[in-house]
């Protein structure tokens, strides 16, 4: 028999011998593919997040890292790897990774972020460092860690003139320009926004407080927070603004008063028209000052608006009529 190939014939032996050839090739081809090593698969060790005391911290609070790897890998060095929110990896420290496979940072940091270890490797060469260092490591996973800023402000009281402005200075760590501060003044636990600035390159910040009406007031300064650091808040000290009233004393001890009780000599309080008793008043009288309740109503005679017992005017050192500086 022929066969026909080509446009020739061939001898049926030779087809044959060719398909039994090409089969022994295959037969040999698979049998040393699966006698030949795999791959090496990667040795580098599962490196899990790194454990931090403190996940937010505040501005210039060390963060405390701690981890584990393998017992194998003791001896060999770790880096702690960082990268601020958007950006490149970079190394922070380095050390040996202890018996156990135990490793420990210490380090600061200005921003919020995230943190990784990373085994480095045993040929590493000296002058590899940043980026390049980072991407020759073995890598684990992530863990964030928030920086809250920090608000460095004067803490102090201001005493003015009902309609003045006082100023209040400070500065937000770390320092950067135009970021936004905000001042609040509150009372009773309500806080409000009463002028709102942005820091200079060095960090610092001066705002303009205005005073359109008498009373009593806390400052405060808020940062909100932004993509570098979480937000901050820190005390202002206190903002009282005075306005002149006409005032008199009164001595008609035994009296009953319209808030209840009776005025004694020792009884500190003023007499108001309007306001509702107990309210606390503060008054101010060539540098003396007192702070005292409504207890009574009054004065009704001469465009005066404050009447105060005895023992008041002896605390002030005021005698007959005259201007009182108060907070209502």
């Amino acid at each position: 028999m022929r066969l026909q190939l080509a446009g020739r014939a061939v001898p049926r032996k030779a087809v044959a011998g060719a398909l039994a050839l090409g089969s022994t090739l295959s037969v040999t081809a698979l049998a040393l593919a699966q006698a030949a090593p795999a791959p090496e698969a990667s040795q580098s060790p599962v490196l899990r997040p790194p454990a931090l005391r403190d996940a937010t911290l505040r501005f210039g609070q060390p963060a405390d890292v701690r981890g584990r790897v393998a017992a194998s890998q003791a001896g060999r060095r770790i880096a702690l790897q960082y990268a601020p929110r958007g950006g490149a990896w970079r190394a922070l420290a380095e050390t040996t990774v202890e018996a156990g496979g135990r490793y420990r940072f210490r380090v600061a940091l200005k921003r919020s972020g995230a943190l990784r270890a990373a085994l480095l490797p045993d040929a590493a060469p000296a002058a590899t460092s940043g980026p390049a260092r980072a991407e020759a490591s073995a890598a684990g996973a992530s863990r964030r860690v928030t920086v809250a800023g920090r608000l460095v402000v004067d803490r102090r009281g201001h005493d003015v003139r009902a309609g003045q402005a006082v100023r209040v200075r400070g500065t937000l760590l770390p320092r950067t320009r135009g970021r936004r501060v905000v001042i609040e003044a509150g009372a009773r636990g309500r806080w409000h926004a009463v002028a709102h600035v942005r820091t200079r390159a060095n960090g610092h910040f001066d705002a303009r407080v205005a005073t359109h009406v008498a009373g009593s007031q806390r400052l405060r300064v808020r940062f909100a927070g932004d993509g570098r650091n979480a937000g901050a808040r820190a005390g202002a000290g206190t903002l009282r603004a005075f306005r002149p009233g006409l005032a008199s004393w009164y001595a008609l001890y035994g009296g009953a008063l319209a808030c209840g009780g009776t005025l004694g000599y020792d009884t500190l309080g003023v007499a108001n028209k309007t306001l509702p008793c107990g309210t606390q008043v503060t008054l101010r009288y060539r540098g003396r000052e007192v702070t005292v309740p409504v207890v009574d109503r009054g004065p009704y005679v001469g465009g005066r608006e404050w009447d105060l017992t005895g023992a008041t005017a002896r605390r002030l050192g005021f005698d007959g009529v005259g201007v009182v500086w108060s907070t209502r």
